[in-house]
C-alpha cells in the first residue's frame, strides 16, 4: 500500500479533503519511482477524498492512470453514515477496472470474534 493523507470522512474542510487527496496522489508517484520489486511485489494505490463524490472520481481516474496491480479504497469507517459509506463504494467501484483486485479498507464485520 502506498501512503495516504487520511481525514475523518466526516471533516467539513473540503480544502483540506482536497489536499490530502492530491497528497496521497503524489505519494503514490512516488512510491511507483521507489518500487524496486514490481516482479514479486504487489503495490495498491488508495483512492481517498472523504465523503465528497467528485473528489473520489478525481482520485480514481487518477489513480487508475497509474495502473497499479490492485486499487484500495480508502479513508472509509471514520463515523460516516453507512449511506454515505455505501456511495463512496458505489461511486469508486464503478470507476474502477474489472481485472484488478479491490480492497476496501477498514472494513470490520459486527458478527467476527475478535478479541
Amino acid at each position: 500500500m502506498q501512503l495516504d493523507d487520511v481525514l475523518v470522512t466526516t471533516s467539513p474542510d473540503r480544502v483540506r479533503m482536497e489536499e490530502a487527496m492530491h497528497r496521497s496522489i503524489r505519494w503514490l508517484d512516488r512510491c511507483i519511482a521507489a518500487h524496486k520489486n514490481p516482479e514479486t511485489q504487489n503495490l495498491f494505490c488508495i483512492i481517498q477524498g472523504g465523503l465528497d463524490l467528485d473528489l473520489r472520481r478525481h482520485c480514481c481516474k487518477e489513480m487508475v492512470a497509474r495502473d497499479t496491480p490492485g486499487i484500495a479504497i480508502g479513508g472509509l469507517s471514520g463515523g460516516e453514515a453507512k449511506d454515505a459509506y455505501c456511495k463512496v463504494v458505489d461511486t469508486c467501484t464503478d470507476l474502477l477496472p474489472d481485472h484488478k483486485p479491490r480492497y476496501v479498507m477498514g472494513v470490520v464485520s459486527d458478527h467476527m470474534d475478535v478479541p
